[in-house]
């Protein structure tokens, strides 16, 4: 594609992405249902304005690295560690239930095991940004309820990244004789190794937090450059994703994503981070991530759902009943009310960012093709609309009975 061509590709992208994603905002849903929804109106399967393209891809695959360090910027390690039984419960069943139906689905339609355990991932997602905004809607973010999905949904993403993994790994042995349960377990093994360093790490930032206070912040005060924390950030997380991927071999979002987890706003002082936060946030919602989420709905084929309907609509319907009722399980049994219970199964149902950026990379790296990539976006983008619309009733029960 032509630099021309390229920009104006761009342009309009960005347009039609601004336009549709406000339209969601007001509507009080996640700005990624109108983004995607410009990709699929702009693509080629309505007005053909823009195609899918190999400098397209180049831009979505950075989209990908800022999506994976904004969401690893967003949590915090000690929430994570004081999550307790309660929120790996909730999790864990939320996680496990709609793999388990996925799986099964995938397998019975004549998909192979790599491809199945690969389906069942992606309808076992809960995006955590998605999660978030919906809970900031609702003013329900710093409540028990919502320091529960929260914490649930981060340990889902994990689960995600490590299963991911697991996945690419036995992917890249396609055809090649190998023992199934001893890949998945080297595997296992090398992302337990990687994620306990980045913890440890981060528990020795905190230790020594004063001795790296006083360096970090003598240090930061003799910089010149403008915006040097911001390369200095970039540069760090450029290389733990390179060790990830080259050295220990997962793939370079979970460095990534690590990577802006243990980022300590003591080191390169408050203002900083605050500082660095929001340059990352600005690039990436507003222009990364829209491009991203265009792309996706550019490359999504519309044929091939068509040609495949029975699977389409069972894969969606077992998406939503296991993922409803994975959640609402989990939830009774960490001892939250009836209208609790449903309240966080149907905003957990949202799928979002996360299923996007792992279905992406799983078209990718080939583990699936476009018809199962076209599918399982799509449920996902119906499945985020259905979360703040379903979960509503609820939540707004649940507040009335606080009130009164």
């Amino acid at each position: 594609m032509a630099t021309e061509e390229l920009f104006i590709s761009v342009v309009i992208i960005l347009v039609a992405t601004r336009i549709l994603g406000e339209f969601s905002q007001r509507f009080r849903m996640p700005p990624l249902v109108g983004e995607l929804a410009a990709g699929i109106i702009i693509g080629p399967y309505v007005l053909k304005l823009v195609t899918p393209s190999a400098s397209l891809n180049v831009i979505s695959d950075l989209a990908v690295f800022f999506l994976m360090l904004l969401a690893g910027l967003q949590m915090d390690p000690r929430e994570i560690r004081k999550a307790g039984l309660r929120a790996g419960i909730l999790s864990a069943i939320a996680f496990s239930i709609p793999y388990i139906g996925g799986f099964a689905i995938a397998y019975v339609f004549g998909l192979g095991l790599v491809q199945s355990m690969f389906v069942g991932l992606l309808l076992s997602i809960t995006a955590v940004p998605v999660t978030t905004i919906v809970l900031m809607q609702f003013g329900l973010l710093e409540t028990r309820l919502g320091n529960t999905i929260i914490t649930a949904a981060v340990i889902n993403d994990i689960f995600s990244l490590v299963l991911l993994s697991i996945v690419l790994s036995l992917n890249e042995t396609s055809g090649v004789p190998v023992n199934i349960m001893e890949q998945t377990i080297n595997t296992i093994i090398k992302v337990s190794l990687f994620i306990g360093g980045i913890f440890l790490v981060d528990i020795l930032f905190r230790k020594a937090k004063f001795w790296f206070q006083r360096r970090g912040a003598y240090f930061f005060e003799k910089l010149q450059t403008k915006e040097a924390a911001f390369g200095i950030l970039l540069i760090s997380t450029i290389m733990v994703s390179v060790i990830a991927q080259v050295v220990i071999g997962l793939h370079f979002i979970i460095g990534t994503f690590f990577s802006g987890l243990i980022v300590y706003k003591e080191i390169i002082r408050k203002e900083n981070f605050e500082r660095v936060y929001g340059i990352i946030s600005a690039i990436t919602f507003g222009f990364f991530a829209p491009i991203f989420f265009a792309v996706i709905g550019i490359n999504i084929n519309m044929d091939s759902i068509v040609h495949n309907i029975p699977l389409f609509i069972i894969l969606g319907i077992v998406a939503v009943v296991t993922k409803v009722g994975g959640g609402y399980i989990g939830s009774r049994l960490i001892k939250f009310s009836k209208d609790e219970s449903l309240a966080i199964a149907f905003i957990m149902n949202g799928r979002g960012m996360v299923e996007l950026v792992i279905a992406a990379i799983g078209l990718s790296s080939g583990v699936i093709d476009i018809t199962i990539f076209s599918i399982t976006v799509t449920i996902g983008w119906i499945t985020t609309i259905m979360a703040p619309i379903l979960s509503r009733p609820y939540v707004m029960k649940i507040k009335s009975q606080t009130t009164n």
